[in-house]
Formats: C-alpha cells, sequence, structure tokens
C-alpha cells in the first residue's frame, strides 16, 4: 500500500515536473517568436500538450486521492483490530490471575489435607509433585496463548515476529501433556470428609456403649 503510494506521488510529481517544462517552453516561445503566424502555431500545439499535461495530472491526483482514501480506511480497520486484540489480551491477563488464585487455593487445602491426614512422605511428594505439575499446565497454556496473541499483532503491524518467540512454544507444548500425573493426588485427597469422621465416630461410639452394657448386665446379676 505504501509503495503503491509512493509510485503514485513520483509520477505525479514527475507530471508537475512536465507542466512546469511546458510552461517554460511556451513562454520563451512566446519571447522568441519572430512572426505572429509562427507563434499562434507553435503556440497551439503546446497549449494541446499543456491541456493533455493538466489532463494526467488531474488523473494522477484523483488517483492520489483515491490512495489516500484507501489508506485511511486500512489504519482505521487495523487500529479496530488492535483494540479488539489488546481487550483479548487484558481478558487473557484477568483470566490467568483467576487460574493463579485459583491454583494457590487449591494448594493450600492440599497441604491442609496432607497435614491432617498425616500421609507418608512419599504420597505427600507425589501430591505437590502433581500440584506443581498442574501449575506448568496453566503457565503453559496462558503462555501459548499469549504467543497466540503477540503473533496477531505482529500480523496486523507487518512486522515479522522474533526468532527466539517460537524457542518457548516447544516446552509449553511438552507441558501441556504433563497433568497426564494428576491422579496420582487420589490417594491423598481419598479420605474421610467431616461427615463421614462423625459418622464413624458416631457408630463407635454406640458399638462401645452396648460393650459396656453387655458387661455390666452379668455383673448385677452376680451382685
Amino acid at each position: 500500500m505504501r509503495d503503491d503510494l509512493t509510485a503514485s506521488e513520483k509520477r505525479l510529481i514527475a507530471a508537475l515536473d512536465r507542466i512546469d517544462h511546458f510552461i517554460d517552453r511556451a513562454t520563451g516561445a512566446r519571447a522568441i517568436a519572430p512572426a505572429p503566424v509562427a507563434a499562434g502555431g507553435g503556440l497551439a500545439e503546446i497549449e494541446a500538450r499543456l491541456h493533455a499535461a493538466q489532463g494526467e495530472n488531474r488523473r494522477l491526483s484523483g488517483e492520489l486521492v483515491l490512495l489516500h482514501e484507501r489508506q485511511a480506511a486500512l489504519l482505521a480497520n487495523c487500529e479496530t483490530r488492535l483494540t479488539e486484540a489488546h481487550e483479548r489480551l487484558s481478558g487473557a491477563g484477568l483470566e490467568a490471575a483467576r487460574l493463579a488464585a485459583a491454583n494457590e487455593v487449591l494448594a493450600e487445602a492440599n497441604r491442609a489435607l496432607i497435614a491432617a491426614s498425616g500421609a507418608p512422605a512419599d504420597e505427600a511428594r507425589l501430591a505437590l509433585e502433581a500440584e506443581i505439575e498442574s501449575l506448568r499446565a496453566v503457565r503453559a497454556a496462558e503462555t501459548a496463548q499469549m504467543g497466540d496473541l503477540l503473533a496477531v499483532l505482529d500480523r496486523m503491524i507487518d512486522t515479522p515476529a522474533p526468532e527466539t518467540a517460537e524457542a518457548p512454544r516447544a516446552p509449553v507444548r511438552a507441558a501441556a501433556a504433563a497433568p497426564a500425573v494428576a491422579p496420582a493426588v487420589a490417594p491423598v485427597l481419598e479420605m474421610p470428609m467431616p461427615e463421614q469422621v462423625t459418622e464413624f465416630a458416631g457408630a463407635s461410639h454406640d458399638a462401645a456403649s452396648a460393650d459396656a452394657g453387655d458387661a455390666s448386665g452379668p455383673a448385677e446379676e452376680r451382685g
């Protein structure tokens, strides 16, 4: 688009230079014309060529106006798309912050469950490793999304993407498959909930009371 505009401007400048040259020649012909008849014939030819140059000038001016209008429309479209991309990028940032907060809450709950259940060191380690892999997967998804948005912005402003931009994308895809080890958390999280613990404690208390009653019965009979 810019090349077309530059070429049209060059053609317009060349046409204006030709017009100035014709005007200079016409002025010189009028100054040195020896006879009215000869001067009249040469002047008519020069005026015809001048009119032709002026017509070419008007045509080039019209093309230049059209090119400016097309460029303005293209710039407006690019600005709109850039605004939309910025909005998407802001939304992605908010979503990433929300996921990070949710992961932090999940990590705290996981640590609390491990501490409350007194899980063995191996199971606790597996749970923490699964948590780390989950965080890596979320980070990989964020990096991939940011890379896609930056690629769109680079295409919009017609700038080549840097060669190092693709470097973090390879580990991103590898880390995306990491959550497959997440089921390792299952042995740690499969612990009685507070309601189950209460029911279990109640049942144990009832059984102990029944045993105590059975034991006190024969004692009273012997008495």
